[in-house]
Parts: structure tokens; C-alpha cells; sequence
């Protein structure tokens, strides 16, 4: 029940009341020093006046031209779509000059009777309308300028959230896509595969679209960008089995994983693609030899993919290295990325870089 009332006082009808208190007490405040300057300059000038009269002046002065600022606020917003907006300036001050002059008048007539004092100087005359106006112009403009800095600068910010947004949202939708391409990619090579075993093994082919049937259910279950690199290892394992179905003692794969980086991010099914390139460009005939490992640099973790190919370093396959490229660049911009090389002794590496960070479950 007390959270329920806690939550209940904080409302808007509340937060308006407090507003509008804070408001008071800041003219009150505004009126006062004014008063107590012109006290100062008095008691400089070896004229001390009254403290009571300037005090009653100054805060009728003050709460009258700020029971009228909100309205001020809403014309100034309103005539900006307007034209001729010099002559809707002129005749708002007006309005205004005259508005605030009069409560200002009725006030001191007011108070200044309430308090037995005299009040003969606050007649309302047109003397007292026209010397109001110098400080009444000053503020206008200043409120005028000052309001028109702050609707640009929010309006700045509202365009910059909404570039901000539109960005991420592209980003993300790229990403996406990217995420995408891999399963019909994944699909098409490891299907055309199958129908190369169809007649010649259909055992090895059945075995082979029973795993496609396990993995593809595990991808398409997947919704985020990254995952935990135990994850990743899981449905490595699921695409090796496929291959070994296929290539049987003649695919020599050997993965190399740290149970102490299971906990660190990677991109979703980052590492299929290339141990697909691996395998298909690793060696020849039924023979393919295929190099995982994982390590952890600094602050990077980094993966090494290496192939027992012709020597050269191939210049990618299908989506392979582009899609991975692109990932990491939207994911981790300049802190992430791929190069492909040629190895000495034969084959080549794909290694990956990208930040060392822990997986933290939403």
C-alpha cells in the first residue's frame, strides 16, 4: 500500500503544482534582489529609502510580468508560422506592455493601501504606461531570443536522436540481412552436396539431411546478433558432423577451444562460412584438412581457421569473407576484422579479430 501511495503523489497535477511553486518563489527571489540593490544604491548615494515600498514595488513588479510570460511564451511559439511577424511582435509587446502595467498598478494600489501607505504615485496614468516600456522591451526581447535558442537547439537534438535512430535501425536491418543470407547459403551448398550422394550413397545422404534438419532448426531459432562462443562451438559441431557424414575419415578437422572463453561474445554463426571455405578449398578429392582455434589476446579474442589448400591464398568463396567482413565492421566497427593469408607451407589462414567481451544474459 505504500508503494502504491508514493507512486500515486508523484502525478502530474503534483508536478505542476511544484512548478508552479518553484516559479513564484523565483520571481519572489527576482523581486527581492532588485529591491535590495535599489536599498544599496540608496544607502550609497546617502539617500536610504524605506526597505517596505521598494520591497511591495519590486515584487509587484516582478509577479505581475511573470503571471504573463506563459501566454508571452505560447504567442511567441504561435506567430513564428505567421507572416508580417515584426507587426504580430509589435502588437503582442503591446498587448503585453499594457496587460502587465495594468495588474502592476492594481497591485501596488492594492497593497500599498493594505499597508496604510501612500499610494498617490501609482496612479494610472499614461506616463506611468510609457515608462514601463524600455524595461518591458528589454525583457521581451530577451525572452523572445532566449526562447527561439532553446526551441532550435531542441529541435537540434530531436534530429540528431531521430538521425540516431534511423542509423541504428539501417544498422541493424543490415545486419539482419547479413544474419540472413547465411541460411539459404548454408542451405544450398551442404543440399547440392547431398544430391551429389544421392544414387552413389543415399545412406550418407539421409544421414547427411537428418543433421541439416538438426542444425537448420538450432539457426532459425536464433533472434540476436551475438552469442556466447560455447554457442558457437555447439553448432560448429553440428556443421562438422555434416561434413564428416560426407568426407568420413577423409575430412582431418580438429577444433581447438578454451573452456575459459566460452563466456565471450561472438556473432552468430560467424564461424560456419569459413570452416565451409576451409573445408571446400582444404585439399583435394575426398581428402580436406581444417584448423580451428580460438585464443584470447589482450583484449581481443581471436580465431584462426587455417586449410591445407594449393598454397595461395584464395581470394574468398561465395559470401564467405565479405559477409564476415561486413558483420564485424557494423558490429565493431575499426575494433574488429578478417584478413585472409597464404601459408609457407601450404594452405591458408583466415583470422579473425574482434573485442574480448563477456556474454551478459538479458
Amino acid at each position: 500500500m505504500a508503494t502504491g501511495q508514493g507512486d500515486a503523489a508523484v502525478t502530474p497535477s503534483v508536478w505542476r503544482r511544484y512548478a508552479l511553486a518553484l516559479w513564484v518563489l523565483l520571481l519572489v527571489a527576482i523581486g527581492s534582489m532588485r529591491a535590495l540593490n535599489r536599498y544599496l544604491v540608496g544607502v550609497a548615494y546617502h539617500h536610504v529609502a524605506p526597505v517596505a515600498p521598494l520591497l511591495m514595488e519590486e515584487l509587484t513588479g516582478a509577479l505581475s510580468f511573470g503571471a504573463f510570460l506563459p501566454p508571452v511564451f505560447y504567442a511567441l511559439r504561435w506567430l513564428r508560422a505567421r507572416r508580417w511577424r515584426l507587426l504580430w511582435h509589435a502588437a503582442v509587446f503591446a498587448g503585453l506592455s499594457v496587460a502587465q502595467t495594468s495588474l502592476m498598478i492594481a497591485l501596488r494600489l492594492l497593497v500599498f493601501g493594505w499597508a496604510g501607505l501612500p499610494a498617490d504615485d501609482y496612479a494610472p496614468t499614461a506616463w506611468r504606461y510609457a515608462m514601463e516600456v524600455p524595461t518591458q522591451l528589454f525583457f521581451y526581447v530577451l525572452i523572445a531570443v532566449g526562447l527561439w535558442l532553446f526551441d532550435r537547439y531542441r529541435a537540434s537534438r530531436a534530429r540528431e536522436l531521430r538521425a540516431a535512430q534511423l542509423e541504428s535501425a539501417l544498422s541493424e536491418a543490415q545486419l539482419e540481412a547479413l544474419r540472413l543470407q547465411l541460411n539459404p547459403h548454408f542451405l544450398f551448398n551442404t543440399l547440392n552436396a547431398v544430391s551429389e550422394l544421392m544414387y552413389d550413397r543415399p545412406a550418407v545422404a539421409d544421414e547427411m539431411l537428418s543433421r541439416i534438419g538438426s542444425l537448420l532448426r538450432a539457426t532459425l531459432s536464433a533472434g540476436a546478433q551475438e552469442h556466447r562462443l560455447a554457442d558457437e562451438w555447439k553448432l560448429l559441431g553440428l556443421y562438422m558432423d555434416i561434413q564428416r557424414a560426407r568426407f568420413g575419415e577423409g575430412l582431418d578437422a580438429d577444433v581447438r577451444g578454451d573452456a575459459a572463453l566460452d563466456d565471450l561474445r561472438i556473432p552468430f554463426l560467424l564461424l560456419q562460412p569459413l570452416v565451409e571455405n576451409a573445408i571446400e578449398h582444404g585439399g583435394q578429392g575426398d581428402h580436406r584438412l581444417v584448423r580451428v582455434e580460438a585464443a584470447r589476446e589482450a583484449d581481443r579474442l581471436t580465431l584462426r581457421i587455417r586449410d591445407g589448400g594449393g598454397g595461395a591464398a584464395r581470394a574468398g568463396h561465395g559470401i564467405g569473407l565479405g559477409n564476415v567482413g561486413a558483420r564485424l565492421r557494423h558490429l565493431y566497427g575499426d575494433d574488429a576484422g578478417v584478413k585472409l593469408e597464404a601459408l609457407p607451407e601450404g594452405g591458408s589462414v583466415v583470422t579473425v579479430w574482434l573485442p574480448a567481451r563477456r556474454w551478459e544474459a538479458t
